[in-house]
């Protein structure tokens, strides 16, 4: 019996020493302040330009015919035409239609505290 309780006691002072080893007597965290969490998220200046459309047009051709200063993807810049032009959502484009093209200008950072 003595040396079960003599084992327990050996093995109760390591992990009391393997936690003040690892963590501290105090725990760091108690005295560190407390960290700003920012969240940024990327946004674009964007110009349009008013275009009137000619046969066989199609926005890829229109984003290559009129590049943007940025380099964005095409997903994104598609959405932005599409926000700019919905009604080219369920119909093809017309010859002589005036259109929207989105030039993306200006990159900058939006940062919020949380």
């Amino acid at each position: 019996m003595r040396y079960i309780i003599i084992t327990a006691i050996i093995f109760i002072i390591a992990f009391a020493v393997k936690v003040d080893l690892t963590e501290g007597t105090l725990p760091i965290a108690a005295f560190e302040n407390p960290k700003v969490i920012q969240k940024c998220e990327k946004e674009y200046t964007i110009k349009t330009i008013p275009v009137i459309t000619e046969l066989g047009d199609s926005p890829q051709s229109l984003f290559a015919t009129y590049p943007s200063e940025l380099n964005i993807p095409l997903p994104e810049r598609l959405s932005k035409f599409y926000q700019l032009n919905p009604h080219l959502q369920k119909q093809s484009m017309v010859p002589g239609e005036l259109i929207k093209i989105p030039i993306y200008v200006n990159e900058y950072n939006n940062c919020t505290k949380l």
